[in-house]
């Protein structure tokens, strides 16, 4: 069978998806970005010392939007390898993919702000 099929040894299968994720970073400057975004927010988690609560909602919200952008990528790649000529098909499936990782991003700026907002203004003494 074809590597990436149900015949896929499991431990091939980390590895195939390590490299996904390894030619994420190397292709994708909007993952980059996002990663930076979230090691501050990390950061930022550290110094607040969030509740184990908090650091769920905001570890979720970091892994659904960086893996929104893995979903994004290959989502542009398979219309792209498909659909190599201007489509408005095409188009539209792309920006779908994009349109949810915006989604991910507001959502997760939502929440950023119910988690962090709090410790500012304590910070502020307010």
């Amino acid at each position: 069978m074809k590597p990436g099929t149900q015949g896929t040894p499991f431990g091939k299968s980390f590895k195939y998806a390590f490299r996904g994720v390894v030619n994420a970073y190397q292709t994708g400057r909007n993952i980059r970005v996002q990663t930076g975004a979230a090691v501050l927010v990390v950061l930022l988690g550290l110094a607040f010392r969030l509740a184990p609560w908090e650091w769920c909602a905001v570890l979720i919200c970091c892994g659904l939007v960086i893996g929104g952008e893995c979903f994004n990528s290959a989502i542009e790649d398979a219309v792209d390898l498909a659909e190599p000529e201007l489509n408005p098909l095409a188009a539209n499936a792309k920006d779908l993919a994009a349109g949810a990782v915006l989604v991910f991003s507001l959502f997760s700026f939502v929440v950023g702000c119910i988690v962090f907002v709090p410790h500012l203004l304590r910070l502020l003494g307010l």
